[in-house]
């Protein structure tokens, strides 16, 4: 799915108290050029640090995971907490790492463009996840662009104080490396269904099987619950809405899946397994449906 340079005068740094909070890339804001002073506010007044009422996300991310104590502090002395809006980007593609963003509450959506302005859905971001993470440590515009799907709420870090931070914090340091790996894995995962494959029925089924190690395992089934229009699933799988509504109609027919609203369900992982052509062996990381 998977989602900004800091601003440092080589010479002196302002504290992190009296820093502005960094701001998503949608507003207009050429900060490389632009001194401290001159940074424009976010679309809604930040929150500073607030560690008395933050409530530290327990999604799908590894950051946030067995942080100690005083690493927590120590990231809340250096967040900056903000909420966007919907459709609001937050990174855009070839944007300079300025900063970090830390998905605190909401979705959104991470994908990249063609030269000729087709769309591919990498996936979407939820709670806990880090945005922009790989541009962060290598340095290297981003790649991708990310945008709320919907109100987020998030808390941004300047690069060097982020990258000083894991310096100083093992724990965030190997949780940002398992992050990374996870990153890796999905993408290599999305490239196989895509390069690999050429069904489009077999490509919407390996997709689903993909969302199956997030959902829930019910007497019905894998419940997943999707935010995608039939559009975006297929930006996912790189074909067209028409065809993802006769693949959906199709694997209905057969048994394989139901839909309401939101919510899709999976009966049999290992029939959708089998209608796909890869192994029906139940695997360790999914839940056994």
């Amino acid at each position: 799915m998977p989602a900004l340079r800091l601003i440092t005068s080589r010479t002196r740094r302002k504290s992190p108290s009296n820093r502005p909070a960094p701001v998503p890339s949608g507003m207009k804001a050429h900060m490389a050029e632009r001194p401290a002073s001159s940074f424009p506010k976010p679309a809604l007044a930040p929150r500073r640090s607030m560690p008395s009422d933050i409530q530290w996300p327990s999604g799908t991310g590894e950051f946030f995971q067995s942080l100690t104590s005083s690493a927590r502090r120590d990231f809340e002395t250096l967040a900056h907490h903000f909420e966007c809006r919907g459709a609001e980007v937050l990174i855009a593609e070839e944007q300079k790492p300025l900063t970090i963003l830390f998905l605190l509450e909401g979705e959104v959506s991470i994908s990249m463009n063609s030269p000729e302005g087709r769309r591919f859905l990498l996936g979407i971001a939820r709670t806990g996840e880090i945005l922009g993470l790989a541009s962060a440590i290598s340095g290297c515009p981003s790649e991708i662009r990310a945008e709320a799907k919907f109100p987020c709420k998030v808390a941004g870090l300047y690069r060097q104080d982020f990258l000083d931070f894991l310096s100083h914090h093992a724990t965030a340091s190997q949780n940002v490396a398992r992050e990374l790996s996870l990153l890796n894995a999905r993408l290599c995962e999305r490239l196989r269904i895509l390069g690999l494959t050429t069904s489009v029925p077999v490509r919407l089924a390996r997709l689903l099987l993909e969302w199956c190690k997030d959902g829930q395992l019910t007497k019905n089934g894998i419940q997943i619950r999707c935010t995608l229009t039939q559009a975006e699933i297929g930006e996912c799988i790189c074909t067209s809405r028409e065809s993802v509504t006769r693949t959906l109609s199709e694997l209905k027919s057969q048994g394989l899946l139901r839909f309401s609203g939101s919510n899709l369900t999976i009966p049999s992982r290992l029939a959708l397994a089998f209608f796909a052509g890869i192994d029906s062996r139940p695997a360790p990381d999914l839940p056994a449906a």
